[in-house]
């Protein structure tokens, strides 16, 4: 087995809080805290319906002040982190959605993280919902290869 890139022990659990703590913040509105999330030019894409792209944190800021009150609460889940040749950090992970009456929706995050001068932050995410199956946008059949896990690219810890 080929062994695969390393992240320290303080990475991994930084990146696993850093995407926790989006369905804390969104969810609770908290705009001012999406700087712990994501980067100041992060894009994040939704393939739900016709598809939406929010481009920067000022804009997220702005989509997340507009949301609706009855937008889902959301559980992010099952996180695998990558890393490929070059060094980019990738994280794939489910999420739940519970729905204002009840109804449970699911999906994946592609997510591309980056170091900062304030720590982890995603700097691209896309949201492709599993079930129900719903209108959506659909990738190219080769956008998931990047966050297939594979033995050349699944984190391993480095030990000191």
């Amino acid at each position: 087995m080929t062994a695969g890139p390393t992240l320290r022990a303080e990475d991994v659990a930084e990146i696993h809080d850093t995407l926790a703590l989006f369905a804390h913040v969104f969810d609770n509105d908290d705009i001012a805290e999406l700087g712990r999330v994501f980067t100041e030019d992060a894009v994040i894409e939704n393939t739900i319906g016709s598809g939406y792209t929010i481009d920067g944190l000022a804009s997220a800021r702005q989509f997340t002040g507009r949301r609706s009150p009855d937008t889902p609460d959301h559980q992010t889940l099952d996180t695998v982190l990558l890393v490929d040749a070059s060094g980019t950090v990738r994280a794939r992970s489910r999420y739940i959605a519970t729905l204002i009456d009840g109804e449970v929706h699911g999906g994946d995050y592609y997510d591309i993280l980056e170091h900062t001068a304030r720590g982890w932050r995603i700097r691209y995410r896309v949201s492709v919902p599993r079930h129900p199956i719903l209108d959506r946008i659909d990738l190219p059949a080769q956008f998931a290869d990047a966050w297939r896990p594979t033995a050349e690219n699944v984190v391993r810890f480095e030990r000191d």
